[in-house]
């Protein structure tokens, strides 16, 4: 057996023998020796071979069932790059398999969401996030950090940035508290830390320390619940910028009462005068009105200032004037016809006065003068005073009448009075006696009633609803009863007094109608 010499030193270190020279055969009691030394050896073998059966009988029960069954098989994967997701048949194994064979390159700064060495599982979901810039500002100090976290608090984590509860915190110009940035649920791309500073604070005297971080001297104050009037003096002003170690101090404006207008205000002033006070608050006098105290006074703390509006107003009232009812006599009118001479026209009068007025409530008032402004027209009636003699035919003959008046026709007797037969005017109740309105029909004058019969006025009854009615007369043994409208004659001679003008016909209400003509 030839041995290359070069391959062995390079493997394990051999003797080399003579070609000639054979190996010499043990005695045949030292071989069976030897063989009974190595059963323990092949008993070793044996039960490491049967160790490694079970044991990979163990294992490829412990696989799933459909391992060796879905090696080579096309599986489903969602591929989601930055929000938007891409579904693909794969037959790769591992996921840089997959984003190899998909030609996807992940950036050294993005996120992925499984390792590349992950298997692939059909339904799996591949997250690739790519890095963005967020710019962090921490006071005036600004960095842009490259990062594919969206979370602030890990941005911040991972920046080396810590919060605390007195930070002033904004996360895409939104307002945040340092407890819910990990909760915070939308991609941050600006973070803006305003730490707290030190101010000192010098109030009319006072002095205070407040830590801050607002960005102004006027919203430092108010977020320290310092209260600040239009009239304070703020030095620095309102508007200035916070710095390190600032001093604030504030000139307060004293304190009066205005009561304008009836209302009583609190005003806080930096005048001198009540007349400065005024024109600082744009509350000028005008005419009448005036001031108390007067304008020259010195403002002191507390001090009651009122301002009296005084307005004087001259009213007019119209009043009516009522028209007056003339009557002239026309003797060329036949009595009882009238005539319209003249329209009766209302007048008008203009009472004018002038009030006063403090702060809208009316002090006074005089009257100045009355005007009639237009006069009163009379009306003007024309009633004629020419008496016509006229006939009418009664069961004894023609008579002569000087005026007919039509009127409600009724009937009485004694029995209806309770047994009184006796008139007015003491005469005896029975038929040819009539009761009438005395200022319409006159006593003692002769009347003339179709159907009755010639009477005279003797009696008259309590107030009916018109005037114009008649009682008709009559004994208890010839009583007829009557109730309707009927012409009455007045009789000659004629009174030396008439009534020219009598009051205007109506009719009974419970009777309505008339004698038709």
């Amino acid at each position: 057996m030839n041995v290359d010499s070069s391959q062995a030193e390079d493997t394990q270190p051999f003797r080399a023998r003579a070609e000639d020279t054979r190996p010499l055969s043990p005695p045949p009691l030292r071989r069976r020796a030897s063989r009974g030394r190595r059963w323990p050896l092949l008993l070793i073998i044996a039960l490491t071979c049967c160790t490694l059966v079970i044991s990979s009988v163990l294992f490829i029960r412990s696989l799933p069932p459909d391992l060796f069954s879905s090696i080579g098989a096309e599986r489903q994967v969602t591929i989601n790059r930055d929000g938007y997701p891409r579904q693909v048949s794969t037959r790769a194994e591992t996921v840089a398999d997959l984003l190899e064979e998909l030609d996807i390159v992940v950036a050294l700064d993005a996120s992925l969401s499984h390792d590349l060495a992950d298997a692939i599982f059909d339904g799996m979901t591949i997250m690739i996030k790519s890095a963005r810039d967020v710019t962090i500002a921490v006071g005036d100090d600004v960095q842009v950090l490259r990062t594919a976290l969206d979370n602030p608090l890990e941005i911040l984590n991972n920046a080396g940035i810590a919060v605390t509860d007195a930070d002033k915190i904004r996360v895409n110009g939104a307002p945040a508290y340092s407890d819910a940035l990990a909760d915070w649920t939308v991609p941050a791309e600006h973070i803006e830390i305003r730490r707290p500073l030190s101010l000192t604070v010098i109030d009319n005297g006072q002095r205070s320390t407040l830590l801050t971080t607002a960005e102004t001297v006027g919203a430092a104050l108010a977020e320290s619940g310092v209260e600040l009037h239009s009239k304070d003096e703020i030095k620095p002003p309102r508007e200035s910028a916070i710095s390190g170690d600032m001093t604030i101090a504030i000139e307060r404006a004293i304190t009066i009462a205005l009561r304008l207008d009836g209302v009583l205000i609190e005003v806080r002033t930096r005048a001198r005068r009540v007349d400065e006070v005024l024109e600082e608050l744009n509350a000028p006098l005008f005419g009448l009105d005036y001031v108390i105290p007067d304008g020259d006074t010195e403002i002191v703390t507390d001090m009651l200032i009122e301002i009296v509006r005084v307005t004087e107003e001259v009213s007019a009232r119209q009043e009516t004037i009522a028209f007056e009812l003339r009557y002239v006599a026309d003797a060329g009118l036949s009595l009882d016809q009238t005539v319209l001479a003249q329209p009766g026209r209302n007048g008008t009068r203009e009472i004018r006065s002038l009030a006063r007025y403090e702060n809208g409530a009316e002090v006074s008032r005089n009257i100045s003068e009355t005007v009639i402004t237009q006069p009163p027209q009379d009306q003007v009636i024309r009633y004629g005073t020419k008496i016509d003699l006229r006939t009418v035919e009664t069961p004894g003959g023609a008579r002569l009448y000087w005026r007919v008046l039509c009127m409600l026709a009724t009937s009485y007797h004694p029995a209806a009075l309770g047994g009184d037969n006796v008139t007015s005017i003491g005469w005896t109740l029975e038929k040819g006696i009539v009761a009438a309105d005395p200022k319409i029909i006159r006593y003692r004058s002769e009347v003339f009633v179709p159907g009755y019969g010639s009477a005279f006025m003797a009696d008259t009854g309590g107030p009916r609803s018109s005037r114009y009615w008649i009682d008709l007369g009559y004994s208890d043994e010839d009583w007829v009863s009557w109730r309707r409208y009927v012409k009455v004659y007045l009789l000659t001679p004629v009174p030396p007094e008439i009534d020219y003008i009598l009051p205007a016909w109506t009719p009974i209400r419970s009777v309505p109608g008339g004698c038709g003509d």
